[in-house]
C-alpha cells in the first residue's frame, strides 16, 4: 500500500536546457513513491521491479555513463533524456581547469537563471570526442560530476538496463530475458515523445525522461484528473529547483497509464506548474514526464534516438 508523504516532505528538482526550449529534469530526492508493487504480466520470475524509494533512488544513482572530459576521467554522468543541454559540476570544471565561457540562462523547473558555461571535449564510451557548451552547477544540485544531454545523445541508443543497474550506450541487442515491446516515436525539440498514451483514461503526450527519478503531470493533466476522479485524494508537496526556487506541486495515486499496448499498475503522480511545460508550449495539453520511477517497472528501457524508437523488456515473474 502507498504511504503517504509528510506535508513538508519535498521534490527536489533539478536542471533543464540552456538557452533552448526543452529542459530536463533531475529528481533528486522525492518523497511520493513508497511499497508499490508492479502488476505488469509476464512469463517467468527474474526481475522484479524495485517498489520502494530508496531502491529507485538506488538505481537512479548508477544510472551513468562513463565520460571523459578533454581526455581526462572516465566520470561517471547521469544520461539526461529531458535536457537539450549537457552539465558539468563546478568542482569538476575546476579540478580539470576549464575556463569560463559566457554566461547564458538556464530555464529550470521553476524559472530562469543565469549560469556560468565551460567548454570541453566530451567523449561518450567509445564514441568519437564532440566539443560541447557546458552548463557549470554545484555537484550537490546535480547529484554527481555532470549530466549528458541531447546535444550529446542525438543519434545514440540509450538503454537503460534497470536488472543489472547499468547504463549502456549503442548496444544493439537488449539486455533482458522477458517479452519485448517496440513503439514508435515521434521527435519533439529533439526528444523522444509517445503520444499513443494515457493517464487514467486521459489522452496525454508523454516524454521520456532519463534525467527524472519521477513522473511529473501538467495542470492540463490535473484538471482532468480532478473532474473524472473526483474522490481521488490530494496532498501537496513542493518542488525545489537547484537554484533554490519553488514550484507547490500535488500528488495522487491515479488508475493505471496506458502506453502503446502497455497498461502499468496505479501509481502515484506529482502535478506542478512548472515551467518547463510553458516552454514546451504544453499548457493546454494533458502532458506527462516519465521518470525513472516508471521506466524501471520494465526490465530494460531502450530510446533509440537513431530509429525514433523506444523499447521495453517486460519483467517476468511467477
Amino acid at each position: 500500500m502507498h504511504q503517504s508523504a509528510p506535508h513538508r516532505r519535498a521534490i527536489f528538482a533539478g536542471l533543464a536546457s540552456l538557452g533552448v526550449a526543452a529542459p530536463g529534469l533531475a529528481l533528486a530526492q522525492v518523497g511520493i513513491l513508497e511499497n508499490r508493487a508492479s502488476r505488469i504480466s509476464a512469463p517467468t520470475d527474474s526481475y522484479a521491479p524495485p517498489t520502494s524509494l530508496k531502491t529507485i533512488l538506488d538505481i537512479y544513482k548508477r544510472m551513468t555513463a562513463p565520460v571523459t572530459v578533454n581526455g581526462a576521467g572516465p566520470f561517471p554522468f547521469v544520461a539526461d533524456t529531458g535536457a537539450n543541454q549537457s552539465v558539468i559540476s563546478a568542482e569538476l570544471a575546476a579540478q580539470l581547469g576549464l575556463p569560463p565561457g559566457d554566461a547564458q540562462q538556464l530555464n529550470g523547473v521553476a524559472g530562469v537563471q543565469t549560469t556560468q558555461t565551460v567548454g570541453a571535449r566530451l567523449a561518450l564510451g567509445a564514441r568519437a570526442e564532440r566539443l560541447a557548451t557546458l552548463a557549470v552547477l554545484p555537484a550537490a544540485a546535480i547529484g554527481g560530476p555532470g549530466m549528458l544531454g541531447l546535444d550529446q545523445l542525438d543519434g545514440a541508443r540509450l538503454t537503460l538496463d534497470f536488472r543489472n543497474q547499468a547504463l549502456i550506450i549503442d548496444q544493439h541487442a537488449l539486455p533482458g530475458v522477458g517479452g519485448l515491446i517496440s513503439l514508435r516515436a515521434h521527435r519533439r525539440d529533439g526528444q523522444l515523445t509517445l503520444v499513443d498514451a494515457d493517464l487514467a483514461g486521459i489522452p496525454v503526450t508523454a516524454f521520456l525522461d532519463s534525467g527524472a527519478q519521477d513522473t511529473i503531470g501538467n495542470m492540463a493533466l490535473r484538471q482532468l484528473a480532478i473532474t473524472r476522479y473526483p474522490t481521488t485524494p490530494w496532498k501537496p508537496i513542493p518542488i525545489v529547483s537547484v537554484t533554490g526556487q519553488t514550484v507547490d506541486a500535488e500528488f495522487a495515486d491515479l488508475p493505471a497509464l496506458r502506453i502503446g499496448g502497455l497498461t502499468l499498475p496505479d501509481w502515484p503522480v506529482a502535478f506542478a506548474d512548472m515551467h518547463i511545460f510553458h516552454l514546451w508550449n504544453l499548457v493546454e495539453q494533458p502532458a506527462v514526464v516519465l521518470g525513472v520511477d516508471l521506466m524501471s517497472r520494465f526490465e530494460a528501457v531502450c530510446l533509440d534516438f537513431r530509429k525514433d524508437q523506444v523499447l521495453f523488456r517486460l519483467p517476468t515473474r511467477d
